[in-house]
This record gives structure tokens, sequence and C-alpha cells, in this order.
């Protein structure tokens, strides 16, 4: 599922002239609100039930690097849902060279905002549009680097 498009601004770059680190993360980042909205937690529906998500965890792998000006593109798979979670697997594609040049997994939890912030079951109209897509998705392939970990391979 296609979540949104950017083009790599002066500002983002690193001191090698690269996509820095924080910014990958900045455009996954813009991506998971594109899909908050997508699961019906719209700004509106966001301020009036004082629902949202939580990031709980997130692992971001780079694997090329990214210069001035390019296009890139993020995309979003639905791995697993539960009640309160959903996790995610999203890829960032240079429309140039048509290729994945990062991914992020990450792990998002449903959040009632009314008093103190507390996980809670999904909105049920959140609930009906992921449980669509978990569905939907579930027809792919599982992505190869979904659930790794990080360690030094002796």
């Amino acid at each position: 599922m296609h979540l949104i498009d950017e083009t790599v601004r002066p500002e983002w770059l690193d001191y090698n002239g690269h996509l820095y680190d924080g910014y990958y993360a900045v455009i996954f980042a813009k991506a998971i609100d594109e899909f908050l909205i997508r699961a019906g937690l719209t700004p509106a529906v966001r301020e009036t039930t004082r629902h949202t998500i939580y990031t709980m965890e997130t692992h971001v792998r780079f694997l090329w690097e990214v210069k001035l000006g390019t296009p890139v593109s993020v995309t979003c798979q639905v791995l697993d849902l539960d009640a309160k979670r959903v996790r995610v697997f999203l890829s960032m594609h240079d429309k140039v060279r048509n290729i994945v040049v990062a991914t992020s997994e990450q792990m998002l939890m449903s959040i009632d905002q009314t008093g103190e912030a507390h996980s809670a079951p999904w909105l049920p109209e959140s609930a009906r549009i992921l449980e669509g897509l978990r569905s939907e998705h579930a027809t792919q392939p599982m992505p190869k680097d979904a659930g790794r970990s990080i360690a030094i391979k002796r």
C-alpha cells in the first residue's frame, strides 16, 4: 500500500552528502501519519475521540545511500494485528533507481488519551479497516527482513 512520496532536501543531508540517518526516520514517521489517516484515525477523529497511536518499537535498515534530490516513496504492509497493536513493515523506494533503499518495521499501539494516556482497543471503524488491510496484505509474501534483530554474526 503506497503511503507517501518525498524528495530528499538539502537540510536532510549529513556530512557525507547522504540522507542523514534521522531523516530516514522522519520520512517513515510521515508515512505512519498517513497510515493513521488510512486506518480511520484522521485528525478530526483523533481530536473528537482522543484516540491515537504510539510507536512502541521501530527497526530501521539502511540498505542504499540516498542523495540530494532523490525522489522516494514509502509503501506499507500490515504484518500482524490484535485488539490494541498493529505490526507494519515500511519500505522506502528510490523512484529513479527503482530499488528499496531502507525499511522500517514498527509496532504501533492503540492509545486512549482521555485522562492519563493508556492502551485501549482500536476504535470499531479502525479495527474494521485494519483487519481488512491485514487480510489483504496476508496474501503478500512476508518481507524477508521482517522480524530481524541486531547481532554480530560469528
